[in-house]
């Protein structure tokens, strides 16, 4: 098994460990098995709609450019947080004016490389150089633009790994790093078995649990966020209303929907094209 193949595989053993858990939980507390499944159809409808939406939990973003020691070990994991059908695609550049910039694209023409008119950007972390010192911010777009986070002086979690790392590595020319097609080819298998796991349920949790928060921290801001332009294209070509799915998403936070002890079995993958939605 090659690197990257190893870097994109579950744990197999963990996972079956985990399932064994949850299921002995569900069965003391609940007293049954499918007491315990009958919240999950509502968790996943959660899940869906928000991915159609194109939302991401951006705080887990953030966390996954600490702690990530590769530019592969982020693409996984912004992949296991993003719920919707098509993957994220990273890239890593430097600008003319010294700006280094580090974004992710959701694929919406699934063709597994970037296209700036065509996909949906989520988020950007940006680095600069300014009177006499770093200065940095991460930036959702989209349905994601309520989002901004600045870095005071001193911080810089990204460069350390990220830009660096990524631009040295000779299969890519600098100044930019990409997602290749084959790589996405190895993250898309990857995810299809994460999503059938209980960690992908939890994350959905989580996720739940941040857009709850962000609804009542940002107001009127979070909630009137509209989707960019590409992803208002590719949801008048694929039939999805996303007005519906931001109104169902921004208010799911407060239903209770995918709590812990609400999880189901069954397969939770999220983002499908029409799961969850009544087109109108």
């Amino acid at each position: 098994m090659t690197e990257k193949k190893k870097k994109y595989s579950l744990d197999k053993k963990a996972t079956i460990f985990k399932y064994s858990g949850i299921a002995s939980a569900g069965i003391i507390v609940g007293g049954s098995l499918f007491s315990f499944v009958g919240c999950s159809s509502r968790s996943e409808q959660w899940a869906e709609t928000s991915g159609q939406a194109g939302r991401i939990n951006l705080e887990a973003v953030e966390e996954a450019m600490e702690k990530s020691k590769d530019v592969t070990e982020f693409e996984k994991r912004v992949n296991e947080i993003y719920q919707g059908k098509e993957l994220v695609l990273i890239e890593v550049k430097n600008e003319d004016n010294g700006k280094q910039l580090v974004s992710g694209y959701a694929d919406l023409n699934d063709n597994n490389q970037i296209d700036y008119e065509d996909d949906d950007l989520l988020f950007t972390f940006t680095r600069w150089y300014e009177d006499g010192s770093y200065k940095g911010e991460m930036r959702g777009y989209g349905v994601n633009s309520y989002y901004h986070h600045p870095y005071s002086y001193g911080t810089d979690m990204f460069m350390t790994w990220m830009l660096f790392n990524a631009l040295s590595r000779p299969a890519y020319m600098v100044p930019v790093y990409h997602t290749t097609i084959s790589d996405a080819g190895m993250i898309r298998d990857y995810r299809n078995n994460y999503r059938n796991t209980p960690s992908y349920r939890d994350q959905v949790n989580i996720n739940r649990q941040y857009e709850s928060r962000m609804s009542t921290k940002h107001g009127t801001a979070y909630r009137n966020a509209s989707p960019n332009s590409s992803r208002q294209r590719w949801a008048s070509r694929t039939g999805v209303n996303l007005s519906k799915a931001t109104r169902i998403s921004s208010s799911a936070g407060k239903s209770g929907w995918g709590r812990s002890g609400s999880r189901g079995f069954g397969g939770f993958r999220g983002g499908g094209s029409g799961g969850g939605i009544a087109n109108v």
